[in-house]
Order: structure tokens, then C-alpha cells, then sequence
């Protein structure tokens, strides 16, 4: 016998809620005002919302916050976990006026009229009283997607650039988003056909990873000398011991100061044997014993700290 949800008691509805997989709380918020009052009051969580943007396809996954402590949980096992992943994670296809939502057993299609990409993205983050996208990764979109793009997202952690977006895009949608994002990480040498990338080296960035295992970001002593970035990860990078040589005698000198930047972390190419002697050549340095390794330390005039890790192919900047 059908029992009418909103009928039931305010604590027989919440923990009717409680019970709904995400899926299937979306649907109930979709009904009404009041149905998504009622999802949105039970104070359902979940876990970083990660936006997935393609030509063909938006697409929205969510996990929710439940699912860590069920991985963590040694009683669980993984098959329960896979016999239950429409409860704590979903993806859902937008489009304009519908949502494809993929599901562990098909495909649910939902047909909203009069609601837009950008439409389902708010209400859906509403609902779960979240207000930030944790991951937008830009695939293989155009050139006048970006706009629309931007118009999505309210605020973001972190943008991904993936290898299969084209190097125009790529640059375009970094200058266009950066400011409303934390981290960036570029999963493709989009800089191989030019010698200045420091334009990507100074914004105001908690985090930049440039990763491209086949072709190596070329960087000079100037391109590090303009890190604006905390944290900046490259890998691989094609770099001399004379400009890192270089790099290190200009921060002794004390006319760039780094005041952001805590971290640049360089991983070479598995062609380039690092020879230390080299980068420190005419450079006054300290050993500083860590548990397992030792760091070059060098101080400066006035106070300033800068500690080096360096391995055979890899190479760290830890200003202190």
C-alpha cells in the first residue's frame, strides 16, 4: 500500500531520509519547495563535489560523507561496498531540462522542464548545503565553452586541465578561472612550443602542478625567480644545474624574498642525472641531518632559510 512520505511524522520523515540513497534524495528534492526544504533540513553530507566538463557532457559526481568511514571500516567488506555504491556515491549527466543518472545497474533519465545546466548544479549543492565544486576537470571542451563554464561554478578548490584539452583552451581557461580557484594541476605540456610560462608561474595560487611524463616543462632560473605560487610542483622538468646554480645565488643575494612560496618540488626526466656539486658550485651551505636524509641548508644576510632535498632526479625548495 503507497504511503504518502509527507503525511508521516516530522521524525518518521527525517529518518525516512536518512535512509534514501542520493540518488533517490535528489529525485524527493526535485518534487517540490517543500520536498527540497525537507532533504536540505536533514542535513544530508557529502563529499567533495567533483565536475567533470567535456564538449559533449557535464558531468556531476558526488560521494557521500559516509563512504570513507565505510572504506576505513575493517567489518565492511568490499563487496558490500560495491552492492551499495548507489548509496554513497552517483554521477549525474546534465543537460538542459534533464539529468542522465548513471547507476551501478543502468541509467535513470529525469526530465525537469525549463531548468539549465547551471540550474541543476545549484540546486543539487543546495540541497546538500555545500557551496563549492572540490574538483573541476576541463576535458576536450571549445573555446566559447569557457564562459558557460565559469557561469557554473561558484567557487572551486581545484582545476584539473587534462591531457586531452587542446593548449589553447587550456591556457584561456587557466587566465579565466584561476582567480575563483585554490589549486591548479596541468596534466599536459601545454607550454612546448614557448620559452616564457612564468605568466603561469605568479598568480595567486595555493597549489600548481604541471605533470607531463612525455614531454618536460623547460624552465630557467628566471621562471623560478617569478613563483608567486605556495606550492609548485613540476614534473618532469627539463632544467640545467647551471640555472638551478643560478636560481640559488640570486635568492642568496636577497632580491626576491618569497614571501608566499613555501614549496618548489622539480622531478627530472629519467634521462637527467642530478649532479649536486654542480647546483651548489660557489655557494656557501650547511648539511641538516633529517631522519632518514640529509638537506642542504643555506642562510642568508638577513635571517632567511632555504633548505634543498636533492635526489638523483628530483630536486625540492623548502623556503623557511
Amino acid at each position: 500500500m503507497p504511503i504518502n512520505l509527507l503525511s508521516l511524522p516530522v521524525a518518521d520523515l527525517q529518518y525516512t531520509l536518512k535512509c534514501m540513497n542520493l540518488g533517490d534524495l535528489i529525485a524527493f528534492s526535485l518534487c517540490s519547495k517543500r520536498t527540497k526544504s525537507f532533504v536540505k533540513s536533514s542535513n544530508r553530507k557529502i563529499d567533495t563535489p567533483s565536475l567533470y566538463i567535456s564538449e559533449n557532457r557535464i558531468r556531476l559526481k558526488i560521494i557521500a560523507s559516509d563512504y570513507q568511514e565505510l572504506q576505513n571500516n575493517p567489518d565492511i567488506e568490499d563487496q558490500y561496498l560495491q552492492g551499495h555504491l548507489d548509496n554513497i556515491s552517483i554521477s549525474l549527466d546534465l543537460f538542459h531540462s534533464s539529468i542522465n543518472v548513471i547507476r551501478e545497474n543502468g541509467l535513470d533519465v529525469w526530465i525537469k522542464q525549463e531548468i539549465t545546466q547551471q540550474d541543476w548544479i545549484t540546486h543539487i549543492l543546495s540541497i546538500f548545503n555545500e557551496s563549492m565544486i572540490y574538483v573541476l576537470e576541463i576535458q576536450n571542451i571549445r573555446l566559447s565553452d569557457l564562459d558557460t563554464v565559469k557561469q557554473f561554478i561558484p567557487q572551486c578548490q581545484t582545476l584539473t586541465i587534462s591531457p586531452s584539452c587542446s593548449e589553447d583552451v587550456a591556457k584561456i581557461a587557466f587566465h579565466k578561472l584561476y582567480p575563483i580557484i585554490e589549486k591548479v594541476e596541468i596534466e599536459k605540456n601545454i607550454f612546448a612550443n614557448e620559452i616564457d610560462i612564468s605568466q603561469f608561474l605568479t598568480p595567486n595560487l595555493k597549489s600548481l602542478s604541471l605533470i607531463d611524463f612525455e614531454n618536460p616543462f623547460k624552465i630557467t632560473s628566471d621562471d623560478l625567480l617569478a613563483v608567486n605560487i605556495t606550492d609548485l610542483s613540476i614534473e618532469f622538468a627539463n632544467i640545467t644545474e647551471k640555472e638551478m646554480n643560478r636560481f640559488l645565488k640570486l635568492w642568496m643575494k636577497g632580491n626576491h624574498t618569497f614571501n608566499r612560496t613555501k614549496f618548489i618540488r622539480l622531478t627530472l626526466d629519467d634521462e637527467f642525472e642530478l649532479n649536486h656539486q654542480e647546483v651548489f658550485k660557489g655557494i656557501q651551505y650547511e648539511f641538516v641531518e633529517e631522519e632518514d636524509y640529509f638537506q642542504f641548508q643555506m642562510r642568508r644576510g638577513d635571517g632567511k632559510k632555504l633548505l634543498v632535498l636533492v635526489e638523483e632526479r628530483y630536486i625540492a625548495f623548502n623556503f623557511a
